[in-house]
C-alpha cells in the first residue's frame, strides 16, 4: 500500500536523504528472508544422534543390537529424519554443530530486535506526531491518559537479549568439554530450546499485534521530507 510513500530516511539518527516506505519495509523483507533461508537448512546440523556411543562414542558394552536398532525406532517415535553420526566419538565430545545452529537463532534475534526498534522509533512523538502509528495494544495509563505504549516492540527487544545471553551461554560451554564428554549438554539443550520458545513468541507477537495494525501518517511523512533541508542531497548531480 505504501511502497511509493516517500519518507525521509536517517543515517545516525539524523535526516539523511529522501527515501520510502516501500524501500524501508523491503529491506526488512530481505533480512527475514536471509533468516528463513539460513534456518530451514540447520536440520543439517541437528538431525546427527550419538545414540550407542556409550558414555564416550566408542560403543563399548552396547548391544550391537541396540545400536543399529535405536535409531530407526527413534525415527518412527517422532517422524523426524534423525540419523547416526558417523563417527560417535566426535558426536559425543563436540557440540558445535549446536553453537552453529544458536548462532543462526541469534542472527533472528538480532534482526527482529533491529526491525522492531526502528519501528518504535518511527513511533515516537517525542518531535510531535510521528510518521507511523503502532497499535495500541495496551492504551493509556492511569496518570497519563492517551498514552500509547510501544510494548510489542519492547517484548520483542526483551525477548532478543536473552537470546543473546543463551548464545553466550551455548559458546561457553560447549567451549567446556573436556576430552571424551560434553557434561553440559543438558543446559546447553535447555538454553536452545528456551531461544526457539522466545523467538517463536517474539515473531507472533510481531505478526498478530504489530505488523497487520501499522498505519504509516503519509501527511505527516511528507511534511517532514519538505519540509528538511536535506532533501536538496536530491539535486546533488
Amino acid at each position: 500500500t505504501h511502497r511509493h510513500t516517500l519518507r525521509m530516511g536517517s543515517t545516525e539518527m539524523q535526516r539523511a536523504v529522501p527515501s520510502s516506505y516501500g524501500l524501508l519495509f523491503g529491506a526488512y523483507n530481505e533480512m527475514l528472508s536471509r533468516d528463513w533461508w539460513r534456518l530451514s537448512r540447520c536440520l543439517e546440523r541437528l538431525k546427527l544422534v550419538n545414540l550407542g556411543g556409550g558414555a564416550a562414542g566408542t560403543g563399548l558394552a552396547v548391544p550391537r543390537y541396540f545400536i543399529m536398532e535405536v535409531l530407526p525406532r527413534l525415527q518412527r517415535l517422532t517422524g523426524l529424519p534423525l540419523t547416526r553420526s558417523e563417527n560417535l566419538a566426535d558426536a559425543t565430545q563436540n557440540l558445535d554443530s549446536l553453537v552453529e545452529v544458536h548462532a543462526m537463532l541469534k542472527a533472528l534475534a538480532v534482526n527482529l530486535e533491529k526491525m522492531s526498534g526502528d519501528l518504535r522509533l518511527l513511533g515516537s512523538d517525542i518531535l510531535g506526531r510521528p510518521e507511523l502509528g503502532l497499535p495500541p495494544v495496551q492504551t493509556g495509563s492511569s496518570i497519563m491518559p492517551g498514552k500509547i505504549n510501544p510494548v510489542i516492540p519492547e517484548f520483542v527487544i526483551g525477548q532478543a537479549h536473552q537470546v543473546y545471553a543463551n548464545d553466550m551461554l551455548v559458546g561457553q560451554l560447549a567451549g567446556q568439554g573436556s576430552l571424551d564428554l560434553n557434561p553440559y549438554l543438558p543446559v546447553i539443550g535447555h538454553a536452545f530450546l528456551e531461544s526457539i520458545k522466545l523467538l517463536r513468541d517474539a515473531c507472533d507477537s510481531l505478526s498478530t499485534f504489530l505488523i497487520p495494525g501499522l498505519q504509516v501518517h503519509e501527511q505527516v511523512s511528507e511534511k517532514v521530507l519538505l519540509n528538511s533541508p536535506t532533501i536538496t542531497t536530491a539535486l546533488i548531480p
